[in-house]
């Protein structure tokens, strides 16, 4: 059986990680998983990214420890369009070609599923290889309650986050399935087990 690619997204704040850890405990042996978020953590901790980095921005995004400080880099690039197409410029290459990485590493294992969450998938127009896309979707009073509350950020800030990516509702469009997570944790979980056993049959 071939194997089956699925890439998971949806707005800032509305439960794609939460969705993937649960996939991850249904799928503990048949998926590989892999993260973009992630792949940029990791990537922001080379020598190289910090060059080219610091050679766009300056000095301002390095912290006292001599690392890239994602919260000034985020306030920075979300007040300025063009400063953020130049970081995707150094980011997205390297996450794709970590990406195709995870499919050859998938493929290798035997696995039944490799899942990609990439919460820009839309907005980047992601190159990965697919056949289903998965939307996790709240409503925008719910992704401002979240961001305000667990990642204690400015109202600014959230606003700025949330105008820079497309709205829900284009992005639910183009979904294959679509999981609606304003409520709680058990609803969530029970659409991710429906999900699983769909995606499955």
């Amino acid at each position: 059986m071939p194997m089956i690619s699925i890439a998971l997204t949806g707005g800032v704040a509305t439960g794609k990680s939460s969705a993937t850890k649960r996939l991850k405990t249904i799928w503990t042996d048949s998926a590989a998983f892999f993260s973009a978020d992630e792949a940029v953590h990791e990537l922001l901790t080379t020598t190289q990214i910090k060059t080219k980095i610091t050679a766009v921005f300056g000095e301002r995004v390095i912290d006292d420890d001599g690392e890239v400080s994602r919260s000034q880099l985020r306030q920075i690039v979300f007040r300025d369009e063009s400063l953020r197409r130049k970081l995707e410029g150094i980011l997205h290459p390297e996450v794709q070609a970590m990406a195709s990485r995870a499919e050859e590493s998938a493929l290798e294992n035997h696995k039944q599923f490799l899942v990609y969450e990439i919460p820009l998938l839309y907005e980047v127009d992601s190159p990965v290889t697919r056949q289903k896309d998965v939307v996790v979707a709240a409503s925008q009073q719910t992704q401002r309650q979240r961001l305000s509350e667990k990642r204690g950020l400015e109202t600014e800030v959230i606003e700025m986050i949330i105008g820079a990516q497309l709205p829900i509702e284009t992005k639910m469009a183009r979904a294959d399935h679509v999981i609606w997570n304003d409520g709680t944790e058990s609803e969530l979980e029970e659409q991710v087990i429906l999900l699983a056993e769909l995606l499955e049959s």
